[in-house]
């Protein structure tokens, strides 16, 4: 299957080690979810959508926020809004079924 891009732009994600929010620009599609510091260019960070084996329910670890388990590694993520969260949320679901067909 080709790559096909599910949804591109703002997010907010938390820091491994510092703990503060910064805004990023993702790129998710049916195998990959790249983050840009300042837009496009070289990715600053990449998640392989196989590798993901859980996205945590929006409010789980941080209110407004869902979660990105890959082997090793958590990733806090939320939208500028509520609405924008669940739109990330279910992008990041429906890029992991191919994979996945348990998270949900």
């Amino acid at each position: 299957m080709s790559r096909q891009v599910l949804q591109e732009g703002c997010l907010l994600k938390r820091g491994k080690v510092n703990k503060q929010w910064k805004e990023r620009h993702f790129v998710v599609d049916n195998k990959w979810a790249h983050y840009f510091q300042g837009g496009k260019g070289s990715p600053q960070g990449s998640i392989s959508i196989e590798t993901i084996s859980q996205i945590g329910q929006i409010g789980d670890v941080e209110p407004g926020a869902f979660t990105v388990e890959i082997p090793g590694r958590q990733y806090v993520l939320k939208g500028t809004t509520d609405t924008e969260t669940k739109l990330w949320r279910a992008s990041f679901v429906l890029a992991c079924k191919e994979h996945n067909e348990d998270i949900s």
